[in-house]
């Protein structure tokens, strides 16, 4: 290259940057005059590519320690989740315990507290599995109960579970009683989730609401235990019963605690 085309090129570049300079007059720098016009643009420029990279750096990693604490607070929100869940769950055990210790109080039942472990699975609930056995005091045909009402019977006992019967199988016999009318009748399930009562005499003014509840009568469930309401009547044509259908107090596909009866045995 010929020292003409050299100094051509350099002389272009100078032009260059005066028209930088002149086009833009808020550049600033350390020098003034002409040599500042042609320098200071280089060194604004070089600044700014310099700011660029130094801004680009800083706000990466700035982002990478947003993306970490992010982290850190799901996590943190998620171990907060769970804690709460398990509290809420400690407080609705509590809540239903002292639904039960109050229902014990209210009767005046010698009885054994216990847990739900396990239940028939096919169709409807026909009885479950509860932890306690004859080795904590329990024995055959004692009562179930919960808060809400009467549950079944032990129908088998093992050293530290037993079998319970509960009231909506069909293989169930309950003597019940209208606590507003006093009349008896017995009470059984009809394999289907739902209880009906038979042998109910037909000249009883019963009502849609009336509560039924067990009358003491046969020696396996203590008297006066809610069991359900009547939500419809059946009148036969001949006959001097009628029949009715008793929607159950308890909500047997909830329940996780309950109370074995000691003091009524067979």
């Amino acid at each position: 290259m010929s020292k003409f085309r050299k100094y051509l090129i350099l002389l272009g570049i100078i032009l260059l940057l005066l028209i930088i300079q002149s086009r833009n007059p808020k550049i600033e720098g350390p020098f003034r005059g002409l040599f500042g016009n042609i320098v200071n643009p280089i060194i604004y420029y070089t600044n700014s590519v310099k700011s660029f990279f130094v801004n680009f750096t800083e706000n990466y990693i700035f982002l990478v320690n947003v993306q970490k604490n992010n982290k850190n607070l799901k996590k943190e929100n998620e171990r907060l989740v769970f804690e709460n869940t398990m509290l809420q769950e400690k407080i609705s055990e509590y809540n239903r315990l002292k639904k039960l210790l109050n229902f014990k109080e209210a009767y005046n039942f010698e009885t054994i507290a216990c847990n739900v472990i396990a239940r028939n699975i096919d169709h409807f609930i026909n009885f479950f599995i509860i932890d306690r056995g004859y080795k904590d005091g329990v024995k055959r045909y004692n009562a179930i109960i919960s808060y809400q009402g009467l549950v079944g019977k032990v129908v088998e006992v093992f050293p530290h579970s037993s079998k319970v019967l509960v009231i909506l199988n069909n293989n169930s016999n309950v003597s019940i009683m209208n606590s507003r009318t006093r009349t008896v009748g017995i009470l059984s399930g009809d394999g289907k989730g739902g209880l009906f009562v038979n042998y109910y005499d037909r000249l009883d003014k019963v009502k849609k609401g009336d509560l039924i509840i067990t009358s003491g009568l046969g020696g396996v469930y203590p008297k006066g235990i809610p069991v359900g309401v009547v939500v419809e009547k059946i009148l036969s044509d001949t006959g001097v019963f009628q029949k009715l259908i008793v929607k159950p107090n308890v909500n047997f596909y909830k329940l996780e605690n309950v109370l074995v009866v000691k003091n009524v045995e067979k």
